[in-house]
């Protein structure tokens, strides 16, 4: 869009009187949701308004207010072009270059939406539409401190807007910032109680903490009344699982599948629930409504090989697991959104891998990895903790700076974590007794003891040694000195 941030020319009298008296006949037809209305309205207006450049400006002004309409109707493109030929004909106002913007972010184009809200800023910093679409431009290139700050100086202006918050919420989230993303959302959710995409907010956030019993209390408000959405029914699904109360985890899966009977992922958390309950047919029969919805998620073909084992089929089940394998599970990426990105860096996404190892040994009574079934498990099931490390420090054993946020958080919540994960998750990981973690508290390390403590688990593992030796307790260590489970930690 050409064009500089800089006051247009100006309405005739006349003119400014007839474009305040068009806008007040729209603001009705808008507020009611009827923007097809208001956009006829407009079109009606625009064919009547003479070509003469006497009444040029008008009709740019016009064309940037059936931008702001195209927006309300979801149709960016033709909004950015109404905004464009506005500031082309000489409306270069803070509202236009705004439009500009929100229509370029509908358009996934965040860079392009910047350098609009730029504009709209320029002529008026404190213009909140556009402090916060420049923050959610901001988040899609990740620049994360910045967005908070935008959103920041939004709340100061607006106080009371409940979305403000939730959004300065997410933006500590993606920063690592769990403390005060959590004040956020508590904020926005007292602003706004009825909000229920606060509350699954709220509790994806204290699921990636290991808070699982305050996620499910917080996650049952997120699905009260009829219009609830799937990512909060299929994660309350997840948590009563996790916690073993299979009842409710089917009730919650049943009814995703029957709500959204066209979405893969609720057939997928179904046959999940099934397996839990040994039920291997009807958990195949889920798995493959799920696979015929996405023949591209690996998660359907990872809950179809463990019913298929479940069955005894092990050569199908070979194939499935192999084909979910080639892609990264995408339930927990859909559960928790963008708290997801926390999750990796902790491991605590294998829970729902490691449930499907636990179904398949609850019937065979073996690994599922003997007999040629899924290949054999390292000690740590199918989560490969050096493949991780590997991508977090660089050949000469530093810490990339990217990820030190996140791990920052991984280690300072480790404990919660493995709390409120089921004993029978931990064997794999070194037979860690829960009850050694009572005592510890890694909150108040700095970033370098963090990295330091980091890179030895990272060495011992390439040097074979198993990090958690002398956290069980039937591991007794053998001077007392480098086996020390509280000074390894």
């Amino acid at each position: 869009m050409s064009g500089s941030a800089t006051s247009s020319l100006a309405l005739s009298e006349e003119q400014q009187q007839q474009l305040e008296a068009i806008s007040a006949e729209l603001e009705p037809l808008r507020a009611a949701g009827a923007p097809k209305k208001a956009r006829s309205s407009l079109d009606s207006i625009l064919s009547n308004v003479p070509e003469a450049e006497d009444y040029q400006l008008l009709r740019a002004a016009l064309l940037a207010l059936r931008a702001d309409v195209h927006l309300d109707l979801d149709e960016p493109a033709r909004a950015l072009e109404d905004a464009e030929a506005a500031v082309e004909a000489g409306w270069q106002k803070s509202e236009t270059y705004d439009a500009a913007g929100w229509a370029n972010y509908g358009l996934d184009r965040p860079e392009a939406a910047r350098d609009q809200f730029d504009r709209a800023l320029e002529l008026d910093p404190d213009r909140v539409s556009s402090l916060m679409g420049r923050a959610l431009a901001l988040v899609d290139v990740d620049e994360f401190d910045h967005a908070r700050s935008d959103l920041t100086h939004a709340i100061n202006i607006e106080g009371n807007d409940a979305e403000l918050y939730a959004l300065r919420g997410d933006a500590f989230i993606r920063m690592g910032k769990f403390d005060q993303a959590e004040r956020d959302l508590i904020q926005a959710r007292e602003i706004d109680p009825e909000e229920s995409d606060y509350a699954l907010q709220l509790a994806r956030l204290m699921m990636v903490q290991g808070r699982a019993d305050d996620a499910a209390n917080v996650i049952d408000k997120a699905i009260e009344g009829d219009d609830t959405a799937l990512e909060a029914l299929l994660l309350r699904s997840h948590i009563h699982l996790l916690g073993g109360r299979n009842t409710q985890a089917r009730a919650d899966a049943i009814r995703a599948s029957n709500n959204f009977p066209d979405e893969a992922f609720a057939f997928v958390q179904l046959a999940h629930v099934q397996l839990a309950a040994g039920q291997g047919n009807m958990a195949l029969k889920a798995a493959e409504r799920a696979v015929e919805l996405d023949p591209s998620l690996s998660d359907a073909y990872m809950v179809r090989g463990a019913a298929l084992h479940m069955r005894g089929d092990t050569k199908q089940a070979q194939e499935d697991f192999e084909r979910a394998h080639q892609a990264p599970a995408e339930l927990p990426m859909f559960l928790l959104g963008p708290c997801y990105s926390a999750l990796e860096a902790t491991g605590f996404q294998t829970s729902m891998r490691d449930m499907l190892n636990r179904y398949s040994e609850a019937v065979s009574g073996e690994s599922a990895g003997e007999g040629g079934q899924t290949g054999a498990h390292p000690p740590f099931g199918s989560f490969d903790p050096m493949s991780l490390l590997g991508q977090v420090f660089d050949d000469s054993g530093k810490m990339k700076g990217r990820f030190k946020p996140f791990l920052e958080m991984a280690m300072k919540n480790a404990p919660n974590i493995l709390k409120n994960v089921p004993p029978s998750l931990l064997k794999n990981v070194g037979g860690l007794d829960p009850s050694q973690l009572e005592d510890i508290d890694l909150s108040e390390l700095s970033s370098d003891q963090i990295e330091e403590q980091m890179r030895q688990f990272y060495e011992m593992m390439q040097s074979g040694e198993n990090p958690f030796e002398g956290m069980n307790g039937n591991q007794p260590s053998s001077d007392g000195d480098d086996d020390d489970p509280d000074g390894d930690v």
